[in-house]
């Protein structure tokens, strides 16, 4: 893996030359393994870990793993595709209940109750996350608009009221189309909330609140079967938040 070839040369601590070694030892078992059941692993801090992971040029744990999955996934790695397949899910559903922001969550729940126009955006897959949330909010009396076309979105991004809330989800695909509509309704004033699978995103610095869910890209035979587990935990961690306030 290039990054720890990399960290070779880094002048590294006895401690970090021993968590470089048990990572390229054990890339498999540390891409899905939790910061804790490291620390316990090699008895260290998860402190530690992090400034060596920061010292790699990372900004932590989290991204480090990012980085083994990624690396794994280009070599087709058999461990990751056959016997490690329920870990690498269970895995990536922890990582992504473990790094949302509850307190946005709320901010963002607050959003779509109260009485501004509520718009809902979600296309092919997506459009199962974003329809669930518009069924669940009409059916509770907080009415809004699904929609599901690109072209309808950019039109509208023109005529929106200035009140309105924004609710874009959008995975992996090509932003341009998104990133033109969002710009201008944030120009305009209107509310953009995110909801993405993409970590480097260039939509963040178009929208007002930013959701990140960790569902990783997957194709086969050309057509997209990413999952959106990821995406659909937090939908429904907003659908309980609507239902307690309701």
């Amino acid at each position: 893996m290039p990054l720890f070839q990399n960290a070779h040369s880094l002048t590294l601590t006895e401690t970090e030359r021993q968590l470089l070694e048990y990572m390229e030892s054990h890339l498999s078992d540390c891409a899905f393994s939790s910061l804790k059941e490291l620390e316990d692993c090699l008895y260290t801090s998860g402190a530690t870990i992090v400034r060596f992971c920061q010292k790699l040029g990372l900004e932590g744990f989290n991204e480090l793993k990012y980085q083994m999955r990624s690396h794994l996934s280009s070599r087709q790695d058999s461990l990751l595709f056959t016997d490690r397949l329920l870990s690498r899910s269970i895995a990536l559903f922890h990582d992504n209940v473990q790094n949302i922001d509850l307190a946005l969550l709320q901010t963002i729940a607050d959003l779509l109750t109260g009485d501004r126009p509520v718009y809902i955006y979600g296309n092919e897959l997506n459009s199962v996350a974003a329809r669930y949330l518009h069924i669940i909010l009409t059916a509770l009396d907080y009415p809004s608009i699904l929609l599901e076309w690109p072209h309808l979105l950019q039109g509208l991004a023109y005529e929106m009221n200035s009140r309105t809330i924004l609710f874009v989800l959008t995975a992996h695909e090509d932003t341009l189309p998104y990133f033109t509509a969002l710009e201008k309704t944030k120009q305009r004033g209107i509310c953009n909330i995110l909801l993405t699978c993409r970590p480097d995103s260039p939509l963040y610095t178009v929208c007002d609140y930013v959701l990140y869910a960790n569902d990783r890209p997957e194709e086969y035979r050309h057509v997209d079967v990413s999952g959106r587990i990821g995406m659909l935990t937090i939908i429904q961690l907003f659908i309980e938040l609507l239902v307690h306030k309701h």
